[in-house]
This record gives structure tokens, C-alpha cells and sequence, in this order.
């Protein structure tokens, strides 16, 4: 009976989202290796360090995305097991944010286990996706009726959930969650006015932001210095190239000796010691150094038309609960790419986002790849119940 199922399931799999995970993984694997190279060995004294890592987390990962797949239905349409299990999660993950980690990159947000460490702000995302969904696909008929008596306790969930990762200090974390909540939040029904509300409060943050950096300059109160350099960095990384706008700069330099079809796999320059983090925040500039534009459009293509897959199969799912799922994970998706791309390109403020799939770094990798799954999961069953009894 369970080798039925699992075959049933099987033949459903979408492959036009698997193959574009699987392709991304690999490739990140190999770019992990050429970016990491000459770092792990000057702090490690082993040239495969990270690499051995991102293979183990890539194929933990792959293995994550099959289980997740199979799992039944039932699994999703149990509202006290789901209630029980998300709320316990958010609960753990509340208080491993809490909790004061190791600062890596600036922010206090690592727990260590031995030598591995994760970052309990990677599966808050996807716990807050998980437990939207199932709130608003419950409560949907009454959202625009009472919105505010509705909806009070999911935002004061998301509300503590985004101030606790903005408070690591991650800035990016809790950008992408705010992001993701409000999509869901459109997404349910809303009306107009609330979105241009939320949105218009969005836009006018952002430019204050940037009016008080050019006014106030480092003076800002509740902004790190690091933090007030990155943004400076994006207004003008050419005014301070050897501080504020270094890291945006060297990024730039990758890109530019690239070219059309870049100078070579392990030929890069800025990942010796230029770039300070090369395989994670920087992946895609050295990509560009190594591979030239060819490269990083590969990469992009392949990533933004799974962001598309995603997208399609939410459309095309008729339950609320899964459609609702694949539009949060589409959303965190898209959310991650443009900010690390707007990041590298200077077109955006450095915020220590990663690219999925490519860049170092196992929680963003297992987070991702069971992401995947559990679209792949809800394609599956809407597939299965559209075929004739």
C-alpha cells in the first residue's frame, strides 16, 4: 500500500521545479568550492572546507525536499496537529532568538552545535509562511469583515517575530519576513485600501531612511555603524572605496573582469582576500569574475523561472492552504534573489542576504531544498485529486 502511494506520488513529481533545484544545487556546490578555496585554506588550512559542508547540507537538503514530498495530505488538513506543531515551532524558534548567540557577520543570530552553525531566522520564515497560510485559508471569509479583531493575533506574531530578527541585528531577515507576511496578507482578500496603506508606509520608511542618512549621517539612533555603512555604501561606494563602499567596489571589479564569458572557474582575483565574503553574500560577483555575464545569467535564469514554476503552481492549486504556501515560498524566493542581486550590483543596501541554492550557508540550504519539497508536495495532491475516482 505505501510503495503504491509512493509511486503514485512519484509519477506526479513536478520535474520542471526539481530540475531547476537540483541544477542550482550542483552549480552551487562547485561555486562554493571555487569562491571558499583560498579562504578556507588561510583560516582553515584546508582549501575544501566549506565545500565538504555545502555537499553535505546540499544533499541532507535533497533528501529533506523527497521527504517532505510524500508526506500525506492528511498531514496539512489536521488543524490541531498543524496549530500545535507550528505554534511549538514558533515558540523554540522565539527562544533560540532570544538566546545570545555567536556574532557572525555582525549579527548575534548563530547557534553553534560543535562546528556547525544555523541561523534560527532561516526557519522562523518558513514557520510564519506555514502558519499564515493555515490562518488566513481558515479565517478568510471574515478577514475584510473584521480585519483588525481577525487578524490581531497573526500580527502580533509577525510583529515579534520581525523586531526579534531586526534586533540580531538582521536587517535583510527581517525585511524578507515583513515582505512575505504582507504578499499573504494581499493575497487573502484585503482590500485595496489596506495594501496601499501598508505599502505607501513601506515606500515613505525606505525614503526617510535615506533622506536621514544624507542629513544626519552616522547619528542615527538604533542603526549600527556597520549597518549605516552599508547603506552608505549603496548611495555612493565610490566616496569612502577604502571603507564603506570597499566590499560594493571589489563586487564591481568581479563583475567588470568577467566579461561576456569570464576568465575562468578558480582564475578569480577578488575572492583573495578582496571580496570578505566571497562564497556567501559576494557568490554571484565571483560567478561573474570566473564565468562572465553567461554565467550569471545562467544562474538567474534558472533561478527566477523555478520562481516562476512556483508562482504557476499556486495559480494553478485549488486549495487555499497550498495555494497560499507556494505564494509565501515563491515570495521569500524572489525576495532573497533581488536582494543579494540589488546587493552585489549596488543597486540595493548590503544586507548579508544569500543567494538560494548557491551561496554557503546550511540553514538557507535545508530551509530552501524543504521549501521546495512542500511546494512539490502540494502540486503533487492537487494533482492527484483532479484525476477521475
Amino acid at each position: 500500500m505505501i510503495k503504491n502511494t509512493i509511486n503514485k506520488k512519484f509519477s506526479y513529481m513536478d520535474w520542471r521545479l526539481l530540475i531547476p533545484y537540483i541544477i542550482l544545487s550542483g552549480f552551487g556546490i562547485l561555486m562554493v568550492y571555487s569562491s571558499s578555496s583560498y579562504r578556507a585554506m588561510t583560516d582553515y588550512n584546508n582549501s575544501e572546507h566549506f565545500f565538504y559542508r555545502q555537499m553535505l547540507f546540499a544533499i541532507l537538503g535533497l533528501f529533506g525536499a523527497l521527504f517532505v514530498s510524500f508526506l500525506s495530505k492528511r498531514l496539512f488538513k489536521n488543524e490541531k496537529l498543524l496549530t500545535y506543531v507550528l505554534f511549538g515551532l514558533f515558540v523554540i524558534l522565539t527562544y533560540l532568538l532570544l538566546w545570545p548567540g555567536t556574532a557572525t557577520k555582525g549579527a548575534r543570530g548563530w547557534i553553534y552545535i560543535g562546528s556547525f552553525g544555523f541561523q534560527p531566522a532561516e526557519f522562523m520564515k518558513l514557520n510564519l509562511i506555514l502558519y499564515l497560510s493555515w490562518f488566513i485559508s481558515k479565517h478568510q471569509s471574515r478577514i475584510n469583515d473584521a480585519f483588525y479583531d481577525t487578524m490581531k493575533k497573526p500580527l502580533l506574531i509577525i510583529a515579534a517575530a520581525v523586531v526579534m530578527v531586526f534586533l540580531q541585528p538582521d536587517l535583510g531577515g527581517a525585511a524578507i519576513i515583513a515582505f512575505i507576511c504582507l504578499v499573504l496578507f494581499l493575497h487573502s482578500g484585503v482590500k485595496v485600501k489596506y495594501g496601499v496603506i501598508i505599502f505607501g508606509a513601506i515606500g515613505a520608511t525606505y525614503a526617510l531612511i535615506i533622506v536621514m542618512v544624507k542629513t544626519l549621517g552616522s547619528s542615527i539612533p538604533f542603526i549600527q555603524s556597520y549597518q549605516m555603512e552599508r547603506i552608505t555604501s549603496f548611495i555612493d561606494p565610490f566616496a569612502d572605496i577604502q571603507d564603506s563602499g570597499y566590499q560594493v567596489v571589489n563586487s564591481y571589479y568581479a563583475l567588470s573582469r568577467g566579461g561576456l564569458f569570464g576568465v575562468g572557474i578558480g582564475e578569480s582575483i577578488q575572492k583573495s582576500g578582496y571580496l570578505p565574503e566571497p562564497h556567501t553574500d559576494f557568490i554571484l560577483s565571483i560567478i561573474g569574475e570566473e564565468l562572465g555575464l553567461m554565467g550569471v545569467a545562467f544562474v538567474l535564469v534558472l533561478f527566477f523561472y523555478m520562481v516562476y514554476r512556483i508562482f504557476k503552481n499556486a495559480i494553478k492549486i485549488k486549495d487555499p492552504f497550498a495555494q497560499l504556501v507556494c505564494i509565501g515560498i515563491g515570495t521569500m524566493f524572489l525576495a532573497q534573489g533581488v536582494i543579494n542581486v540589488g546587493g552585489a550590483t549596488g543597486l540595493m543596501p548590503l544586507t548579508g542576504v544569500t543567494f538560494p541554492f548557491v551561496s554557503y550557508g546550511g540553514s538557507s540550504l535545508l530551509v530552501s531544498a524543504v521549501s521546495i519539497g512542500l511546494v512539490n508536495n502540494m502540486y503533487i495532491n492537487d494533482q492527484i485529486s483532479k484525476q477521475p475516482k
